[in-house]
């Protein structure tokens, strides 16, 4: 059995530990008691911090704090030409992603399988996502008339990268980043800039 060991940043670490084996395993294989062992706690300790885990689920991505952080417009060059700082925003967006792989990992496994816990919270996610990506294209780009639509093809291709990713591992990431950028850029300002 596992000792419980206090540290300052419990909650912290037992998200941490939470999100790396459920990433792994995915959330119905990962175990209060797994959780515990990994941390080494016991599990009431984990119920101390989470009362279901569900709620853990919840917590794991709501330290990500990604309202706050898509809240924060990237300084993008407004002298740069339009299709310049679309790459730049996607370029942002992209390796925000890659440095938050493990989330994406464990909520799109999680939505794949339809798991009951992530659904809201991978919904929740996009509600976030949608607008605050919407917000950085209308002050970046004020050109684009539609700053909500072009916040979807960025999303799609942020998803089309993951795919890449994931199904051919030996892909140069700053490839993927590239391609997808410039598939934005041409969609967009293939007459243009």
């Amino acid at each position: 059995m596992a000792t419980t060991t206090v540290r300052p940043n419990q909650r912290e670490h037992i998200l941490d530990v939470a999100l790396r084996l459920m990433s792994e395993h995915g959330s119905a294989k990962t175990s209060m008691r797994m959780l515990a062992s990994e941390c080494g706690l016991n599990v009431a300790a984990i119920y101390h911090y989470f009362e279901s885990k569900d709620a853990l689920l919840a917590a794991v991505i709501d330290e990500r704090r990604y309202e706050a952080r898509l809240a924060e417009i990237p300084d993008i060059p407004p002298e740069l030409p339009p299709g310049d700082r679309l790459r730049l925003i996607y370029r942002t967006v992209w390796q925000g992603a890659l440095a938050e792989e493990a989330v994406w990992r464990l909520l799109l496994g999680e939505g794949i399988r339809r798991e009951t816990a992530a659904l809201p919270v991978g919904r929740s996610l996009l509600e976030v996502f949608g607008p605050g990506l919407t917000s950085w294209i209308r002050s970046a780009i004020p050109e684009i008339a539609e700053p909500g639509a072009v916040a979807d093809l960025v999303v799609g291709q942020l998803f089309a990268g993951f795919v890449h990713h994931i199904f051919d591992p030996s892909m140069d990431l700053a490839e993927i980043e590239r391609r997808g950028g410039e598939a934005l850029h041409r969609a967009l300002f293939s007459d243009r800039t």
